[in-house]
């Protein structure tokens, strides 16, 4: 995937949607900005008021919460950034696929990078996501689509040519989600401190991975 920037990518989405006011605009862009540098619990309505230029009574006649703040800027970076931001990742799976092993290597070592590059949105996505079931619903179904769309073609070759399990592709996906997601909670949420190898990482979850999609023989 492509090693740009969701809090990068942002400010010019949330700009380019007609149905937000700049009022509403300027709000979501401005407590992006303060969730990434300070983490959504230390971040006050107050605050988020005032890098917006406005009253914190204007603001709730927008945005009810600082929850339905989040959720409202969490939903174009599910629907919007992340599948612009897949492109380079939907090119290489166009090209062929020689076995399983090269498949989850492209896929696990795309997600890492991907992740090293978006730690700052990741802490303050993923971690309400984790707390919050309807924030944790639409990611889900968001990010499936997006497996969905990126894999489905080279996951059905895959099966065609025996060499991955034949499984649902609903089963697939939440195998792959469950292994790859927990990596990246423990590598940037839980554990962030921790003296970690990367390479090491992307080589035992791409054998964790393959040993269950593997077909026998």
């Amino acid at each position: 995937m492509s090693n740009k920037s969701i809090l990068a990518a942002f400010p010019a989405t949330i700009q380019a949607d007609e149905d937000l006011t700049q009022k509403q605009k300027d709000v979501l862009i401005a407590s992006i900005r303060l969730f990434a540098e300070q983490g959504y619990a230390n971040t006050s309505t107050h605050q988020i008021a005032v890098a917006a230029h406005q009253s914190e009574g204007t603001m709730f006649k927008h945005f009810k919460s600082k929850a339905n703040i989040l959720r409202t800027a969490l939903a174009p970076v599910i629907t919007q950034i992340i599948p612009k931001l897949s492109s380079e990742l939907i090119e290489k799976t166009q090209a062929p696929i020689p076995d399983l092993h090269a498949f989850l290597t492209l896929l696990v070592r795309d997600r890492m990078a991907f992740a090293a590059a978006n730690q700052e949105a990741i802490k303050v996505f993923l971690s309400e996501i984790l707390y919050n079931e309807a924030l944790r619903q639409d990611f889900i179904t968001a990010a499936r689509q997006e497996l969905l769309t990126t894999f489905q073609a080279t996951i059905l070759d895959l099966r065609k040519r025996g060499l991955i399990v034949d499984w649902p592709f609903s089963e697939i996906f939440r195998f792959i989600v469950a292994v790859v997601l927990g990596y990246i909670i423990d590598r940037y949420i839980l554990f962030p401190e921790r003296d970690w190898d990367d390479d090491h990482e992307a080589h035992y979850l791409v054998l964790e991975l393959e040993k269950v999609l593997r077909p026998e023989p």
